[in-house]
This record gives C-alpha cells, structure tokens and sequence, in this order.
C-alpha cells in the first residue's frame, strides 16, 4: 500500500508500570536492562502473531496488526510471558495493554496517524498491570475467539476523547476462577452442581463455625496434608519460642499489610522454633488458605525452611520455576538487582498448588525472619503465583 492510503488496522500500546519509579530507585543500567527484556518479549509475541513493532519508546511499544483477532491474542499472550518473565525477576515486570481498531494512514517513515492510536494509548494509560483493554469496536470486529473471556467494564471517559467510549477487559481462560471457594476449600473437590441458596448459606455458617477451631484446635499446622509428614515436636525440656515479641522483634500483625491480616489468626502454640504462628482463611479470591511464622533469628529460620523442603524429596535447590507455565522447584528471589530477600519453593499436593517462601532480614532493619506458606484449590498455580508475586515482598517487613 502506498503512502498516504488508508485502510483498518488494529493498534496495540504496552507500556511498563512504575518505570521512572524503578529508574529512581535501581539506576539507569538496571532500567536500561528492563527496557531490553521488555522489548524481546513484545518482539517474540508480536512476530508470533504476525504484527509490526512500529516503535519502541524504552518503556513503551507502539506495535500495529493487519487483523484485530491476532492483536488480542497477541496482547494476552504477552501478558503470560511477563507473568512467566516476573516469577523469575524481582522486581517483577508488569505492562498494561490498550487495544484499538480503526482507519489510520501509513506515513513514509512507517509510522502511522489515525484516531485508534490516541484511543489505544488512552486505554493503555488505563490498564492496570497485568490488564489487556479493548474498544467495543475492536471486539466486534474480532469477534468470539477461543480460550479467551471478555469482561464488559462499561462507558468510560477517556482524556481528549469527546464521547465515552465501551470497554472490554480480555483474559485467558486458564485464569478463570473456580466457584463454591468454601465448599473447596473445607471439603477439596469441587462440586457436580451448584447448591442451591438456602444450602449454600448453611455451608458458608459451618465454615464461619469452623473456621475458629481449624485455627486454635490445629497446632503445629503447616497447611500441609496428604503425603507430608506433620512436623517435629520440640524436644523435651525446650521451648518452641526463644524471643519474646517485642517492640524490637514486632508481631506477626505488624509484620502482615492489614487488608491479609484482618483474615489472621494466631495459633495459641506457634509451630517449633517460632516466635509467632497465624493461620489465614480468606472468604474469598486466592488463596484458600495461608500461614506465616516469624522466627527468631536466620537460623532459626534456615532450620524451619529446611526441614519443610525436606518433606519434598523430589524438589532440588536450585531447579525448576514457580510461575503460571511452570510449577515445580526451588530458587532464591530478590528484592531488587543484588537485593536478596529469600527463598521459595512449589510444588502440588494433589488438585492443590502450594507455595512455600522465607523472608529474611538479612540486616535490614525494617525486616523480620518468616516462613510462610499458601494453598490455592483447582491446580491454580497461575491465580496463587498472581497472589504471591506482589505480597511476598511486603509480608515480614515491619512498618
């Protein structure tokens, strides 16, 4: 097509969240190293579903599709690849997407102007992290596609645009999460059909019930069953706690952000070595369940780590990943570039994907010795990893 003539394309902006602020705080070479990762990633995706990177801005990428349909699935697909990408850096990388469609002209030097492009950058101002959004019209002109749900989020206002304008949020269907959470989780599979109100009501007062008792009846719980073994008792004449917590060494619910913490609570006897033990049940969205300890000092919590990795055999230090492709393995992760802050390991028990982390203080001030674990029913690894990846850096800070 010559230059200057018209015709519909599809306009997919991406741009990485919080990148002046990880500049700021990690340096030019650290942000010049995020912008490269990012670029490969959208190359990879973009070629995969037949479009052309138009621009790259560091932090931003311009790319253009000849078919709607191939730039939707070539938004959802990259956000899984950054979703693989950030459970293996720290800080993760998050993008938002916008997605729009509509008559734009080629200009000479391969770049584009058009009315869908200030409309897909808009939207993409908009997407959260992890979000892909697009315009009413570029789902309509791609139509129902397979693996993929629209959510209707409704008429927005966007800058500069005169009229609102309907949006759609796409996923992927491996993210959908599954019904009934209390039935789940209280009795491990999910029902054949749903039940009706009245029972579904009187499931949910058992669980409230019995949620308390799961709590202070269950010491030395790990939130481990099935194959694991329940751990150690202290040996006669020991005590399972050598510190007391304190203004120094705070509590657990100073060490828990409060929207996690208001569904916590403590074991009356922390698990061996411990200074503290809770038990969370939220009453919804993942995971099903979770527990935390704050030990004394590294020791302590080396020792409380090991003896969980070695309940696993068949898990090695060092192999495997722990993210929404791939669940099985043992790693470090970091703060930041050269910012250790623990380590963490997965695996699944039966339908549940269960994760296990440290966070050590490692002479931070600001931080404590915990060990915590979190169970999500379904086999959903990708909903637990989505969970874990922003909490697990804020979960034992104190402050």
């Amino acid at each position: 097509m010559s230059e200057g003539q018209t015709a519909v394309r599809t306009f997919l902006i991406a741009d990485v969240r919080g990148y002046s602020r990880f500049t700021e705080e990690y340096g030019d070479e650290a942000a010049a190293q995020l912008a490269a990762r990012f670029a490969d990633l959208v190359a990879d995706e973009v070629e995969a579903h037949g479009g052309s990177v138009i621009e790259m801005r560091g932090d931003e990428a311009l790319v253009v599709f000849s078919s709607a349909r191939s730039a939707i699935r070539a938004g959802v697909d990259l956000q899984a690849r950054v979703d693989e990408d950030a459970a293996q850096s720290d800080p993760p990388l998050r993008i938002g997407i916008g997605i729009d469609s509509g008559e734009a002209v080629e200009l000479g030097d391969g770049s584009f102007r058009g009315a869908a492009l200030n409309l897909a950058a808009r939207l993409c101002g908009r997407a959260h992290g992890g979000e892909v959004l697009v315009t009413a019209g570029t789902a309509r002109l791609a139509g129902r596609l397979g693996g993929l749900q629209y959510v209707d989020q409704g008429k927005v206002r966007l800058k500069n645009i005169s009229d609102p304008v309907q949006i759609f949020k796409v996923y992927s269907d491996l993210d959908t999460r599954p019904n009934n959470r209390w039935v789940l989780m209280f009795f491990g599979k999910q029902p054949r059909r749903a039940l009706g109100w009245g029972v579904a009501a009187l499931v949910a007062v058992i669980a409230a019930g019995t949620a308390a008792a799961v709590v202070f009846l269950t010491t030395n719980d790990h939130g481990e069953r099935g194959t694991a073994a329940p751990p150690t008792a202290a040996a006669p004449g020991t005590t399972t706690a050598s510190v007391t917590p304190t203004a120094g060494n705070p509590r657990l619910a100073q060490l828990v952000p409060t929207p996690l913490w208001k569904d916590c609570k403590l074991q009356t006897v922390p698990d061996p070595g411990a200074v503290e033990t809770a038990v969370c049940l939220p009453p919804a969205g993942v995971p099903d369940r979770w527990q935390i300890s704050v030990y004394p000092n590294g020791s302590a919590l080396n020792e409380a780590y090991s003896t969980e990795l070695r309940r696993h055999p068949t898990i090695e230090r060092d192999t495997g990943k722990c993210n929404a492709f791939v669940w099985g393995g043992e790693r470090p992760w970091l703060h930041g570039p050269g910012k250790p802050g623990g380590r963490v390991f997965c695996y699944f028990d039966g339908d549940d994907a269960v994760i296990v982390w440290t966070h050590a203080r490692l002479g931070q001030s600001n931080h404590r010795d915990i060990l915590a674990m979190a169970r999500e029913s379904g086999s959903d690894h990708a909903g637990l990893t989505r969970w874990w990846r922003p909490w697990h850096h804020r979960i034992g800070k104190a402050g």
